[in-house]
């Protein structure tokens, strides 16, 4: 079985199609697309006139004087991972003043971003093929979660154990104590008693996969006591990735973008599985 697992889109509309697009292309028997899935700043497009605006893009601000070339900056900023609301100079100003204001459009733009991917993966993969699993990351707001219950072509796999193909795929956005304090953090302990709840399902660890993104001593006793075959990791920002050995568990982590303005890049990793052996695996660029 192929399995190809991305991490990491942070918002990113274009490393969302790239990942529809190589699940077909690398011919995977699933696709697994974990967080974080949500992007992390907000454009203000200033409305000067009928059809003039103003739109900050790449550190610039740009002169836009039609509807055509508002779509085509916006679908750039979307396709970067950042999200755009279209205001008045007034309504920019009230905003600005007004921090709950500002969590509100935010989060709603986080929900309207994940809603259009879902819609899009219906429309690109239709009824076929192969399953598309999907999970939030740690720090990825809340508001997403019953978006992706209701995915449609996706489905949701966060706190739960899918059966694909004769394996097991066992999947946690919560983390431990870090020092962003994160939407899914909680203490060590309580963490370690989910993880043991959840995994307490896992029958064969020959044919299980552990989706455990957010490193901690917790997730590290839970890979030691059932040993899966692999475990899929988070990577913070800048990170390499790579491959290591914790016990025969195989823990795989694809690399991460460098910085906040990199290009949009798709990190993830493709990983052949036959008869609850790593045969082999690969990390992917696009």
């Amino acid at each position: 079985m192929k399995v190809f697992t991305v991490s990491g889109l942070e918002g990113s509309t274009l490393c969302f199609r790239k990942f529809l697009n190589a699940v077909d292309t690398y011919q995977a028997d699933v696709g697994i697309l974990l967080g974080d899935l949500t992007g992390r700043s907000v454009a203000a497009v200033t409305r000067k006139g009928p059809s003039s605006w103003e739109v900050p893009l790449n550190g610039k601000v740009h002169e836009i004087d039609s509807p055509a070339a508002l779509a085509e900056v916006t679908a750039a900023i979307a396709d970067r991972g950042d999200y755009w609301i279209e205001q008045t100079p007034e309504e920019y100003e009230h905003t600005r003043n007004n921090p709950l204001l500002v969590d509100l459009y935010f989060k709603s733009l986080v929900r309207e971003r994940v809603e259009e991917w879902l819609t899009l993966a219906d429309e690109r993969l239709g009824s076929g093929g192969p399953p598309i699993l999907v999970a939030p990351g740690c720090g990825d707001w809340t508001v997403i979660d019953d978006v992706l219950e209701h995915g449609g072509r996706l489905t949701p796999c966060d706190d739960r154990i899918v059966d694909v193909d004769g394996y097991q795929v066992v999947t946690s956005s919560s983390s431990g104590p870090t020092e962003w304090e994160l939407v899914r953090e909680m203490d060590d302990r309580q963490l370690h008693g989910k993880l043991l709840d959840l995994c307490s399902g896992i029958g064969d660890p020959d044919y299980a996969i552990v989706n455990l993104q957010a490193d901690s001593r917790a997730a590290q006793r839970i890979v030691k006591r059932f040993q899966p075959i692999v475990r899929m990791m988070g990577t913070t920002q800048g990170s390499p990735g790579g491959a290591s050995k914790r016990g025969r568990t195989l823990e795989l982590s694809p690399r991460s973008k460098l910085v906040e303005d990199a290009d949009p890049t798709l990190y993830g990793v493709l990983v052949l599985l036959e008869n609850g052996e790593v045969k082999d695996y690969v990390f992917t660029e696009a």
